[in-house]
């Protein structure tokens, strides 16, 4: 299974949360849907919002990625336009 490539090259309106769903089906199928549930069932009950929760989940697999000693694929790719964009000023 393949992670799907952003819509445009360019920075776009929804850019980030577009990488996050991409990413988001391939790393689902990794962790089982019990404790996914469980963790986000936890936290709703301690309090937290639905949108908290998912990106606090969000940046924890980021977290991991960089503990890993590897830059996440919404990283690099920000870091590429970044440097993309120096390069046409």
């Amino acid at each position: 299974m393949s992670i799907p490539s952003p819509r445009y090259e360019d920075d776009y309106e929804g850019r980030e949360e577009e990488c996050r769903e991409a990413l988001r089906e391939r790393f689902l199928p990794l962790v089982s849907s019990k404790e996914l549930l469980r963790i986000h069932q936890q936290a709703i009950e301690a309090g937290w919002g639905l949108t908290e929760v998912r990106r606090a989940i969000d940046a924890l697999v980021e977290a991991k990625a960089r503990n890993a000693g590897k830059e996440s694929p919404c990283e690099m790719s920000s870091r590429r336009d970044r440097q993309r964009n120096r390069l046409s000023e």
